[in-house]
């Protein structure tokens, strides 16, 4: 027989309160090279725009050394290399559900962040960020081969924003593209925004990809993913080191579909 597990990994200790842990530097970078030639820009699926989603911004990025295989796992194991993905910047991380324990599409973690040495920490206390299923809100006509869609919902439930990441095997790498969709027609930001606002009326937040910070995380996935990935990739227990294939394909109905279950980890007895 099997049972589903009850491990929930986190990313190991960091100061606290995270929100007085602003003033410190982050690490000089270089921003990725592009692919050349550049892919093709996304566009957005007519029932997307239905749903009043909009595409504000959308980022090509070249990773030599990394594979499709490595950007698989590091979703599923983001405790293990979150810090490093952007040191100085991200402040907090813990599943909420992990993949282990609930499978990918179901699995939510809580984020903090900064985008720069004294900056105010983007999401106070933490953000939930959810997994979302590609057949209720992958939004766009094309993809790559490999894909994943993480949004944010406010108190009322409705979906605010998502951040879709998709990557392919290419000669030397991996091409990569980072999108942020957000929902026009949501009635109110989410509850770490409304807090902010009601500590400081005026405060309005500056988006993720209206920074840096997007091209500073993709600068640090070729520098610490491939060591990373190799001290793992030969873990025996798979509710700590977790397995996953995010490749995606168009299925008949139209829509974007996993290949794989990637379903909760469960021990045989």
């Amino acid at each position: 027989m099997s049972k589903t597990i009850s491990y929930t990994p986190n990313a190991g200790q960091t100061y606290q309160p995270i929100c007085d842990n602003i003033y410190v530097d982050l690490l000089p970078f270089e921003y990725p090279a592009k692919p050349d030639p550049l892919l093709p820009e996304l566009e957005l699926t007519e029932e997307a725009v239905a749903k009043g989603y909009e595409l504000p911004s959308q980022k090509q990025h070249f990773l030599p050394g990394v594979t499709a295989e490595m950007l698989d796992w590091f979703w599923a194991n983001m405790e293990k290399g979150y810090y490093l993905w952007a040191p100085g910047s991200h402040k907090k991380f813990t599943w909420v559900h992990s993949p282990a324990e609930v499978g990918f599409e179901k699995s939510v973690h809580m984020i903090a962040e900064t985008v720069g040495k004294g900056i105010p920490v983007f999401g106070g206390e933490g953000v939930e960020i959810h997994r979302l299923p590609l057949t209720e809100f992958f939004p766009f006509k094309t993809s790559l081969k490999h894909v994943l869609c993480e949004g944010v919902f406010n108190e009322i439930g409705e979906f605010v924003d998502a951040t879709v990441h998709m990557w392919e095997d290419c000669e030397g790498g991996i091409y990569h593209i980072t999108a942020t969709v957000a929902n026009a027609k949501c009635s109110m930001p989410p509850a770490f925004v409304m807090d902010m606002i009601k500590e400081n009326p005026d405060y309005r937040p500056t988006p993720n990809w209206a920074t840096d910070h997007e091209d500073y995380e993709a600068s640090q996935w070729p520098v610490f993913l491939p060591k990373l990935y190799e001290l793992w990739k030969n873990h025996p227990d798979p509710s700590q080191n977790v397995q996953c294939n995010l490749e995606a394909y168009f299925g008949e109905d139209g829509k974007y579909h996993y290949v794989a279950e990637n379903g909760p980890v469960t021990i045989c007895e």
